[in-house]
């Protein structure tokens, strides 16, 4: 057979049949978000705009060669405005803590200020947006602008730790040159007059002082190994090895006149910085201006609607996926190509599923109080209404689906005993026995049905017969086949009386052998020579004989009878069995010699449309039955009154 694929008609079956799991999800995801909608908390947005400057002074610039600042110094400022500093000032600029407060609780604090807070360029401008998020409008606006604030406070007071660096830098640079001169002038004044008639040539003099003083002030940034450094270290000696004539005392005299000279320079360079910090230190200039304050506050919470339709969405998508997901774990079989496919066997038929309602009683008021006061009689004639439902509707589609089994089995003098099982307990095997049993004696054939399960019988309990004598009883010798044998006569004398015999005709050509006495062991009457002979004696005494066997994987029964009989006949409840346990159940009757006919699916629902190869027969059958029935139902209660 071809490989069946999945079409639009089988998703939408496994949707309808797994609507419950798609509209519980949907149904709780819905909820959950309806909560979240309703709990939700209006969040508030403010932001403001501050500008940077950089401003430079002598004393700025010498600042860059003390502190050097890698990276980008927009994005650094970004981080800085968001960072502990700032957001501890801010803290203690909304009282939110203090100096008493515990370090753990101030980081807490500080930490979800941190939360609040978003800073971000605008574009490629010097220009930083601060964004505070708040549950308040005006908490958002207060927060906001008090971040600007207190970062331009960290600007300064960093601005000044900078500055107040490079005074105690130059400070230091002073005392140690003053130090130097002194030493210089010193050793210049002990060198006496000897050397003071020795003179350079000018030029050579005041391009040795040049380069000295140009060697001082790279050594105020740099090292003596910096290239440049050496540099000018290498164009000094050079000057000085062209210097050939005078003693050495006459050239320590003109060095040290150099250096004299290049000291004092220094000096008053480094007093004119000194002072320039001095008044940098004391100006309260920032390089940050606020250039658009916050002044109100825009809610950003999501939109309930939004919330709740997402939510919905959510549910309905993933209840679907759950749905196709259990499906595809789910090891039972959905559809007649499925059972087909997986089986290798015709579906002879499929019986609706038949609700449990018992037809009406004839005994009046007693009927009534023995009905509200006997559990077990309410049982049996509920169990009996669904099994005899071909008897007491039979214009129903239940009754049709059995005529059409009926039908495709194909019956003849080489095919008249009919073995029907199942592969395990409560499939039905037994309702389906009772209903085909009756809808061949509805077309007039001569139709035995014979309960073989001796374990666990309901033939008897069904037609309201005794159970004894019967199959037991003639294998064993203690009754003739006459007397085992049930009528028409037996049954309106047995607990269905006369009124529910008399509802339908054919019933006259049904009998019944049951089980009779429970046996301990079933396998050996089922496997003796007598119950061979008693096969043959029926087939030849009946034109139908129905067997209902017990279920094929919990015992062994329905193997010994297979190969007795004409054919077998499989009953499968979709949903229940498993797909294992159906091939199992082939093999093995098909292992012990049984000629298999065909699988029946029963409990078939028509509003979920399992079977989705006949969906039209379906439809058109159960709304042509049930538009006919309501008629017959009027025109009986006139005919009452007419009789009346």
């Amino acid at each position: 057979m071809p490989q069946y694929e999945l079409n639009l008609r089988d998703y939408w079956r496994i949707v309808r049949k797994r609507k419950l799991v798609i509209l519980l999800l949907f149904a709780a995801l819905t909820f959950a978000a309806l909560y979240r909608a309703s709990k939700q908390v209006v969040l508030y947005q403010a932001s403001c705009t501050v500008k940077i400057e950089e401003r430079k002074t002598i004393a700025g610039l010498l600042t860059e060669w003390i502190v050097f600042n890698p990276g980008n110094i927009m994005e650094s400022e970004t981080k800085t405005i968001a960072g502990f500093p700032v957001m501890k000032k801010v803290a203690e600029y909304l009282k939110a803590i203090d100096e008493n407060t515990p370090v753990d609780d101030m980081n807490y604090v500080v930490t979800r200020l941190q939360s609040k807070i978003e800073a971000e360029r605008v574009g490629d401008t010097n220009m930083i947006r601060i964004t505070a998020t708040y549950n308040e409008d005006a908490g958002a606006v207060r927060l906001s602008n008090a971040v600007a604030k207190m970062y331009i406070e960290e600007n300064l007071a960093e601005k000044a730790k900078q500055f107040r660096t490079v005074r105690q830098f130059i400070e230091e640079q002073l005392t140690t040159l003053e130090t130097r001169l002194k030493d210089s002038e010193e050793k210049l004044r002990n060198l006496g007059a000897e050397g003071k008639n020795f003179q350079l040539a000018g030029p050579i003099q005041q391009k040795l002082i040049d380069l000295e003083f140009q060697l001082a002030e790279l050594l105020q940034k740099y090292t003596e190994k910096h290239p440049q450094v050496l540099q000018l270290q290498e164009q000094i000696r050079q000057l000085e090895f062209q210097v050939k004539g005078g003693s050495s005392q006459e050239l320590e005299y003109a060095r040290l006149s150099r250096e004299v000279e290049v000291n004092r320079k220094l000096y008053s360079m480094l007093k004119e910085k000194l002072e320039e910090a001095r008044i940098t230190e004391a100006q309260k200039v920032s390089d940050v201006s606020i250039v658009n304050p916050a002044v109100a506050a825009v809610p950003i919470s999501a939109n309930k609607n939004v919330i709740i339709f997402t939510g919905a969405m959510m549910g309905l998508i993933l209840g679907t996926a759950l749905a196709f997901l259990i499906e595809t774990f789910d090891t039972s079989i959905g559809t007649i190509e499925d059972v087909e496919n997986l089986v290798k066997l015709p579906v002879l038929g499929i019986v609706p599923s038949v609700e449990q309602a018992k037809p009406k009683d004839s005994a009046g008021l007693i009927g009534i109080i023995r009905h509200a006061f006997s559990r077990t009689s309410e049982t049996k004639a509920d169990d009996r209404f669904v099994r005899l439902h071909p008897h007491y509707k039979p214009s129903s589609p239940n009754a049709e689906a059995f005529r059409n089994i009926y039908t495709n089995l194909k019956l003849g003098p080489s095919r008249k005993t009919i073995l029907i099982t199942s592969s395990g307990p409560r499939e039905g095997k037994s309702s389906v026995v009772c209903g085909l049993g009756i809808v061949m004696a509805q077309s007039g054939l001569k139709t035995l049905i014979v309960s073989t399960d001796l374990r666990r019988p309901t033939l008897d309990k069904t037609f309201g017969v005794k159970r004894e004598p019967g199959v037991h009883e003639y294998v064993v010798g203690s009754a003739t086949l006459e007397r085992a044998l049930r009528n028409v006569t037996d049954i309106m004398l047995g607990d269905m009386g006369l009124e529910d015999v008399r509802k339908t005709p054919g019933f006259e050509n049904i009998w019944l052998l049951t089980t009779g006495k429970l046996s301990s062991n079933p396998s050996e009457i089922l496997a003796s020579k007598e119950m061979t002979s008693l096969i043959e004696k029926l087939r030849a005494q009946f034109d139908i004989v129905i067997f209902d066997a017990p279920p094929v994987l919990p015992v062994a029964d329905a193997g010994m009878l297979a190969s007795k009989m004409d054919c077998v006949v499989l009953v499968y409840e979709i949903g229940r069995t498993s797909r294992e346990a159906l091939i199992r159940s082939k093999i093995q009757l098909e292992s012990a010699g049984g000629r298999m006919a065909g699988i029946i699916l029963n409990h078939i629902r028509p509003e979920v449309e399992a079977v989705s190869s006949y969906p039209y027969y379906y439809r058109y059958k159960y709304r042509y039955y049930t538009a006919k029935e309501p008629k017959e139902e009027k025109e009986k209660p006139q005919r009452k009154e007419k009789s009346a």
